[in-house]
């Protein structure tokens, strides 16, 4: 059985993007294990805690994945394969008695902000964007009641759906053909 490393938790686009290629290139079972950050990702394949790692690499709109580049820096890894998904972003609240008036914050991954960043401006101009490590924990911290509910998330239709938010607004995508690249590293 092999075990495949992912950017982010479950409800990722990593996870996703990991789960498509495993079902395209491996005749074997496999686990899928959430790692969170590209570094810890690449790190697990070096010392072989996982026999592949999937991060993304960049994304037709908001460009390169500063995080995952700044990881393979210096790695021994090889490329193994690749993979364009399509990516949908949502934004998520904590209830049904959560109104765009009482938002103030809206939180998320950076890459989601700059695919978003038009749309952002002209409908959610007023509120913060916070930064998280990954667009699945935000969802995950607004649903454990970690994230206030002046707080929504910006995040995958099903992270939202997993972390019982309520949907406020489907497709803040700036771009209808908005596509990350995902690489797969391991060591042979």
């Amino acid at each position: 059985m092999k075990i495949i490393g992912y950017q982010g938790i479950e409800g990722s686009n990593s996870e996703e993007a990991a789960r498509i290629w495993a079902e395209n290139h491996l005749q074997e079972e496999y686990i899928l294990l959430p790692l969170v950050s590209s570094l810890n990702v690449l790190t697990c394949v070096e010392t072989e805690k996982v026999d592949f790692g999937v991060i993304a690499i960049r994304n037709n709109h908001g460009g390169v994945v500063k995080e995952s580049m700044d990881a393979l820096l210096n790695t021994p890894l090889k490329r193994t394969g690749s993979i364009t998904i399509p990516i949908y972003h949502h934004l998520y609240v904590k209830d049904d008695t959560v109104t765009i008036d009482q938002i103030r914050f809206v939180v998320s991954h950076p890459q989601a902000f700059l695919q978003c960043e038009g749309t952002l401006k002209t409908k959610y101009g007023r509120l913060e964007l916070v930064i998280d490590e990954d667009t699945a924990t935000a969802a995950r911290k607004l649903g454990n009641g970690i994230l206030s509910k002046e707080s929504a998330v910006l995040c995958r239709e099903n992270a939202g759906k997993m972390s019982h938010l309520v949907l406020l607004e489907s497709h803040l995508e700036d771009n209808e053909n908005n596509q990350t690249e995902f690489e797969v590293y391991s060591l042979q």
